[in-house]
């Protein structure tokens, strides 16, 4: 079995419980979802969409499209699979966007409701996450498919 395939057999695993109205309102459901599963779910998960939302749209769209609630289990899944530079690049974000320094539930709820001003009502952020969105695009020693197949495959 391929890596991708393998991904994509787990990711599909992760997602069969999410219900599509979660995504259009600002409850803990889907985060209380994604914190529930098996840390080799939470893992693929945290990580495909991750990697899927930069190669997308950048840093900008991970945040605006509420993805951005996963950040710090997203950090910890980088890190599980070796992707120490990605993570690092994640952390940084974290760090503009989250500029006022808020308690992790506390930048998931304002994340959700849209009230971080800068990111949400202005292009204030465009600029520095643009900037990391190149670094990530050019990092590719950190290949997320090999790592995160490593991690998946199954232990001899």
């Amino acid at each position: 079995m391929t890596y991708a395939t393998l991904i994509e057999e787990r990711y599909a695993e992760a997602v069969k419980g999410i219900k599509e109205e979660w995504f259009n309102t600002q409850s803990t459901k889907w985060y209380e979802y994604i914190i529930g599963l098996s840390d080799d779910l939470k893992i693929c998960y945290s990580t495909v969409v991750f990697h899927n939302q930069i190669f997308n749209g950048g840093f900008h769209q991970y945040f605006v499209n509420g993805y951005g609630q996963f950040a710090q289990i997203t950090i910890n899944s980088l890190r599980t699979i070796g992707a120490i530079k990605k993570a690092t690049l994640l952390e940084k974000a974290i760090g503009i966007v989250n500029y006022n320094h808020y308690s992790d539930e506390v930048f998931r709820r304002k994340l959700l409701n849209n009230q971080i001003p800068k990111l949400f009502d202005g292009d204030d952020l465009f600029e520095p996450l643009d900037e990391l969105d190149v670094i990530y695009y050019n990092s590719e020693n950190e290949d997320i498919e090999r790592l995160l197949g490593i991690y998946l495959s199954p232990k001899k």
